[in-house]
């Protein structure tokens, strides 16, 4: 993936499916930068308010932001990820914990990294979830498991669904009812598409498809 974002906030973390190549910029949003100290990994940039960390960090790249605010620590973090040109965001640490209010605005977040022509992916121990806008996602073969697709932030035209159990061209899917739940990889090359709209889909194993 080019001009690849890693950002880690403070929900659910787990060391053994964190990944990051040299290239990638990372980010730690607020508390994201203590379970990243726990790896050994220093970020090139710290986030936050730092409420929920409870100090200022020793970095030479800090961002302070106020508590009263409109956006969250990882939004901020997308804001600027987006700013540097980035092209696909993978954040960690973003479901999970005490707050599900916090997860579904992670959700909405992608729903904005898609909106502003990149792809988003939140990482979870159990599952990748991914919005884009306009692109096509290719699985290869060797993926399997579950595979559901979501219209959240409106219609989303044209879509494509190839390679799965259930297959369906240049159909519309809306927010207010789940046709794309519960589909199936099945073996061979699987392309998702939408023509005009953002997806977002979630599928069962820590690997990435192409995009284009």
């Amino acid at each position: 993936m080019k001009n690849n974002f890693i950002i880690v906030g403070a929900g659910d973390f787990s060391k053994e499916i964190f990944s990051h190549k040299k290239d990638d910029f990372i980010i730690a949003a607020d508390a994201g930068y203590s379970h990243l100290s726990s790896i050994g990994v220093i970020p090139d940039m710290v986030i936050g308010d730092f409420d929920s960390l409870g100090e200022i960090p020793s970095h030479p790249n800090i961002k302070k932001l106020p508590v009263k605010k409109d956006d969250t620590d990882i939004i901020s973090s997308v804001r600027t990820a987006l700013g540097m040109g980035a092209e696909t965001i993978c954040i960690y640490g973003a479901t999970g914990g005490e707050r599900f209010d916090h997860t579904i605005a992670n959700i909405q977040t992608l729903q904005f990294i898609a909106e502003n022509n990149a792809v988003g992916f939140i990482i979870d121990k159990d599952f990748i979830m991914c919005s884009f806008k306009n692109k096509t996602l290719v699985f290869d073969e060797t993926f399997k498991g579950t595979f559901s697709l979501f219209s959240l932030c409106g219609k989303a035209e044209g879509v494509n669904i190839r390679g799965l159990s259930y297959e369906a061209e240049n159909i519309v899917l809306t927010p207010d009812f789940p046709l794309g739940v519960s589909n199936s990889f099945k073996g061979e090359t699987a392309e998702i598409s939408v023509k005009n709209g953002i997806l977002t889909a979630i599928w069962y194993e820590n690997r990435f498809p192409d995009i284009k």
